[in-house]
């Protein structure tokens, strides 16, 4: 019997000390999160952001307008061509500019108004709860491979990555966003 005790509560300790480290789990798969071939298609640019160490935490602050999409579409956005599934939304910011966002994340980063305009496009302005992401100013045009299709970044326009994946050297999920654009709608957070 006393055994069969020490088996359970041996097996309650290992069960505990998994648990403990399921975050640091997840960090790590997300870490090494890569394509079939091993490698990540934005290596080399994301090599030179973590080496140069310019990483800076922002906050978005300025209101969006969005639509949900009844059905896949390649939509036009200011860089690139990006596939929006069906019941993901279309995501219009401050000169009209658009982009795709999953409904999750629209949720997680904004608060939805109930301010809808004549063309069906709904109000949300930043969740003030939101973590904010990571963002670096890079000097010289670039390319990202996203999930959603392939970014051309000019000069001075900011790589930007989630802010859950603050210590993830290739993040799944990258995106640009304009210099300008930046600028009028994030904030730096800190220092």
């Amino acid at each position: 019997m006393s055994q069969r005790i020490l088996l359970t509560v041996s097996f309650a300790f290992a069960l505990l000390l998994s648990c403990s480290g399921c975050k640091e789990s997840q960090r790590t798969e997300r870490k090494m999160n890569q394509t079939n071939n091993g490698v990540s298609p934005n290596q080399e640019l994301l090599d030179e952001v973590n080496a140069a160490g310019t990483w800076f935490h922002a906050k978005k602050v300025r209101p969006i307008w969005a639509k949900s999409v009844d059905k896949q579409q390649t939509v036009k956005t200011i860089e690139g061509e990006e596939t929006v599934s069906a019941g993901d939304f279309l995501c219009r910011g401050e000169i009209g500019e658009i982009w795709p966002q999953t409904a999750a994340k629209l949720q997680q980063k904004y608060n939805a108004t109930g301010e809808v305009d004549n063309d069906g496009w709904e109000k949300y302005v930043p969740n003030p709860d939101a973590k904010g992401v990571w963002a670096a100013q890079l000097d010289h045009t670039f390319q990202v491979h996203a999930s959603w299709g392939v970014l051309s970044g000019k000069p001075g326009d900011y790589l930007v990555k989630g802010y859950d994946d603050t210590d993830v050297d290739y993040p799944e999920d990258i995106w640009i966003v304009d210099k300008d654009l930046f600028g009028a709608t994030y904030e730096k957070v800190g220092p």
